[in-house]
């Protein structure tokens, strides 16, 4: 049995993958999500990222949105159960580089507070931002979940240690739609990173809400596929595992 590892991103919370995680269960798919703290550095939250694939007692397909992409390509790297790695929308980058871009480094914005310490996202802005395609009450909900994020989180973790996306077969996930993350920057990053498969969803930032049964299916098929294929350990840093 290969288990469904849920990765969030940055502001929100680990409950963003519950419609997801019901239609997995309703297909029979086990599933978990770590709740990432986004209190210090990446590498806190990679280390998260890592406990829950060393506890699973079972193969993974890891799926990362947003930013939890950076805690994956860091924590999933060198787990010898991981079978496949999925991209949602997700930074697909160097290991120990946290995102694109440093929003501390940007000019002051309406939808994200940036303080000292955390920056929080202003409720006002979260629908336009991440759910546009969204039920309205659920998008609301996922609202009030939102957490603050530490400015630590966008420091550079110094690390030697390989990309997952390296190691594992990929697949990126475009959302289209996207307002949070430019589609086009998406594609850049999994054209650069070699992505294996390259999937475009016609979604908000957000599919997990506005489209959880087409994302459940996503992890479904890949889970089939290569449950199906033996796991002959970790593959060697310089490639890739052959799909």
């Amino acid at each position: 049995m290969t288990t469904a590892v849920l990765v969030h991103g940055g502001w929100h919370s680990a409950s963003c993958w519950d419609l997801v995680r019901a239609e997995l269960t309703a297909g029979g798919i086990r599933s978990v999500a770590p709740q990432l703290p986004m209190t210090s550095t990446l590498d806190v939250d990679a280390a998260v990222v890592r406990h829950a694939l060393d506890s699973l007692g079972d193969d993974a397909v890891v799926v990362a949105h947003s930013w939890g992409g950076s805690p994956v390509t860091l924590g999933a790297s060198g787990a010898p159960n991981v079978r496949h790695l999925v991209y949602l929308a997700a930074f697909m980058i160097e290991a120990g580089r946290p995102s694109l871009v440093d929003m501390r480094e940007l000019p002051p914005m309406a939808s994200v507070q940036i303080g000292p310490e955390v920056a929080v996202v202003n409720p006002e802005f979260a629908y336009d931002a991440f759910y546009h395609d969204c039920d309205p009450q659920v998008a609301a909900e996922c609202t009030a979940q939102l957490r603050p994020f530490a400015c630590a989180g966008w420091d550079r973790v110094e690390t030697s240690v390989p990309p997952a996306w390296s190691l594992y077969p990929t697949t990126y996930v475009v959302c289209a739609q996207d307002r949070g993350m430019n589609p086009d920057a998406q594609r850049a990053m999994a054209a650069a990173a070699e992505a294996g498969e390259i999937v475009e969803l016609d979604t908000s930032h957000s599919p997990f809400l506005s489209r959880p049964r087409q994302v459940a299916d996503l992890i479904a098929e890949r889970i089939r596929q290569y449950s199906a294929q033996p796991l002959n350990g970790l593959p060697p840093p310089s490639g890739k595992r052959e799909p």
